[in-house]
């Protein structure tokens, strides 16, 4: 009898725990409304450092630390790259990329539910899953394993590089007076 009372913990235990882990997860995302985080984002040999402001669903400013000015915005289903130094901005439809799913909370949940618990993957303090949808976006989420939050992600940038964004202490539901409003270089 001892035997399989061992058995059945050894064949169920992982199971449950990977679906209390995305129960958690998705109970901490319903939870929040916005975020503000500094962030590090990695990409084509290039570090980048800066603080974000994230409202869900689907608005997200980042100003990056650096001379250029550089700051980006998502808003109205685009991403919107400002590069103030040289008064230039550009324009890109988010429809088909990582962006459209990560400022989602909804589409992270509808993912994470119909997720196989088996792809769920730990790698130092985070948890991840990985998204591949038919329009050919692929991202990788991750959650801190002990707070259940969203920690970054990965993905292909538009020019086919891959990109790793990681939040660094994030603050849920702070009230905060972003308004999201672009520069007017030519939009």
């Amino acid at each position: 009898m001892r035997f399989f009372i061992i058995l059945f913990l050894i064949i169920f235990y992982p199971f449950n725990s990977f679906s209390n882990i995305t129960d958690d997860i998705a109970k901490k995302l319903n939870e929040t409304n916005n975020l503000i985080f500094s962030f590090e984002q990695k990409s084509n040999n290039l570090n980048e450092k800066g603080e974000c402001y994230l409202l869900f669903p689907g608005n997200l400013k980042c100003i990056y630390s650096g001379e250029e000015g550089k700051e980006i915005y998502v808003k109205n289903n685009s991403l919107y790259i400002i590069k103030h130094k040289f008064k230039r901005s550009y324009r890109y439809p988010i429809k088909n990329s990582a962006f459209n799913i990560v400022l989602n909370k909804n589409k992270i949940l509808e993912n994470l539910k119909s997720i196989d618990q088996s792809k769920i993957g730990s790698q130092n303090d985070n948890y991840f899953y990985e998204i591949n949808t038919d329009e050919g976006v692929f991202v990788k989420i991750f959650f801190n394993k002990k707070t259940k939050l969203l920690k970054g992600w990965e993905t292909i940038s538009y020019n086919q590089e891959p990109v790793k964004f990681t939040i660094i202490n994030p603050k849920i539901n702070t009230e905060f007076n972003e308004k999201f409003i672009l520069p007017s270089y030519g939009f």
